[in-house]
């Protein structure tokens, strides 16, 4: 009995050998295959496989047994998440949602001339492209065909659809610190899958950094690409402004200060005080055109040296199309009430009967304080955002611009509550008519 039962002994053991070595050799295999199918192709352009989904679960449970570190930092447009895994670094760049998705890009330095570049768009067979790019300026860059560190790029873990598309790569680890990067959003998609496509000028860049010596929790950082939340927010408040984001920041005090500020405050000081002073209107002027003129001109400046800076079309967008709309409204409305104080029609002069202008006059006020306002609101809300890619601006200022929006109405039309008076110094102010005598009538 005991050489029949060595003999099935003996089988199992080698089968259970060979089947080990079969599995040994299979995932050299495996890796081979997947390093093809994760590499870009031809045109560029690569689409998620199963055997690199497998690839990337087996780095995931492998990574989740070691300490890893990593940061992100968010954009109002992007986000870019680094996580450290040995010699490897993996990078996931996520839209926010808050412009349409054409391409996403980040470098590596402080500034886009001579810093490279990787670039991800999504195509419409559901691939993506990885394109990595240098430019010696602030110029479309171009394609670097053998680049010192090359980005592999990670199908399985990037995603195309939901409102928070995301792109992932891996690159060779070259610091483990504080990581200087650059970044860009465009909203126009190249239609191209080449490398070397075309490239629209991004919506918004800027520096930004990663410190990538932070520690993350194993269960998070295996699969920190995977949520459509990063699992490390970092604010850009520390980010220092751009030349072209000074500008925009002090294009919007000017315009505040002049539109929502000395604009209803002209005509609130016109409206209240013409039927307790008679000096009413040197006040209305001096507010609306001595005070007013210079700070909106100024503030309109800015944002037009804004734009230009940046390097992005001018009246582009509703924000600036209204914007120059209402500085145009502005110039005809202080014309409008030079030609009302100057020419008296014979209705006014005589028969004290209001003209129609002046009621125009009034109404175009209101009109225009009442696009500021919309103006300053999409400002706050939605240029800053989408002009600038930073963080969006904190709550505090729509609390303040609905108190204001409230308030100057409020106090605008309490004034009415004094027409019964105003109508009635007018009608005391009638001229008495004259009555002829005979030493006139002798005259003719």
């Amino acid at each position: 009995m005991r050489p029949t039962l060595a003999l099935p002994l003996l089988g199992l053991c080698t089968l259970a050998l060979a089947d080990r070595r079969g599995r040994g050799g299979g995932d050299d295999n495996d890796g081979d295959d997947n390093s093809s199918s994760v590499g870009p192709s031809a045109s560029g352009s690569l689409a998620p496989s199963p055997s690199s989904s497998a690839s990337s679960n087996s780095t995931s449970s492998s990574s989740g047994n070691s300490t890893l570190t990593g940061d992100t930092v968010c954009t109002g447009l992007m986000c870019i998440t680094g996580v450290v895994n040995g010699s490897t670094t993996e990078y996931t760049l996520q839209s926010q949602d808050a412009a349409t998705l054409g391409w996403m890009a980040m470098g590596f330095g402080t500034q886009m001339a001579d810093s490279p570049m990787v670039i991800m768009w999504g195509n419409s067979d559901g691939s993506i492209t990885i394109s990595q790019r240098q430019a010696p300026a602030e110029v479309m860059p171009t394609l670097v065909s053998n680049p010192p560190r090359v980005a592999t790029p990670m199908p399985s873990l990037s995603s195309l659809t939901g409102s928070n598309p995301k792109f992932v790569y891996t690159i060779a680890t070259n610091t483990t610190g504080e990581t200087d990067i650059i970044w860009a959003f465009g909203n126009v998609n190249p239609d191209n899958s080449a490398q070397d496509a075309t490239l629209q000028q991004h919506l918004s860049s800027g520096p930004t950094s990663l410190d990538l010596s932070k520690s993350l929790s194993p269960s998070s950082g295996g699969n920190s690409t995977n949520s459509a939340t990063p699992t490390v927010p970092a604010g850009s408040a520390s980010i220092p402004l751009l030349p072209y984001q000074k500008y925009i920041v002090a294009h919007a005090i000017l315009c505040v200060v002049g539109f929502l500020g000395f604009l209803p405050l002209g005509a609130i000081l016109a409206r209240w005080a013409r039927t307790f002073t008679s000096v009413w209107f040197q006040g209305h002027w001096v507010v609306q055109f001595l005070f007013a003129l210079p700070v909106i001109v100024a503030g309109v400046a800015l944002g037009i040296a804004a734009v230009a800076k940046e390097g992005v079309p001018h009246v582009d967008d509703d924000h600036k199309r209204w914007g120059i709309a209402l500085f145009v409204l502005y110039f005809v409305q202080i014309t409008l009430g030079a030609v009302v104080h100057s020419i008296k029609p014979s209705s006014w002069t005589v028969e004290r009967k209001r003209p129609l202008q002046n009621y125009f006059h009034a109404l175009l006020g209101l009109l225009i304080i009442g696009i500021a306002f919309y103006q300053v609101r999409t400002g706050f809300r939605t240029e800053w955002v989408t002009a600038t890619g930073r963080t969006p601006i904190p709550n505090a200022a729509n609390i303040v611009w609905i108190v204001w929006v409230v308030l100057i109405p409020v106090l605008y039309f309490g004034g009415l509550a004094f027409l019964p008076r105003q109508f009635k110094q007018e009608h005391y102010a009638k001229p008495e008519p004259v009555p002829s005598t005979d030493a006139d009538a002798d005259r003719y």
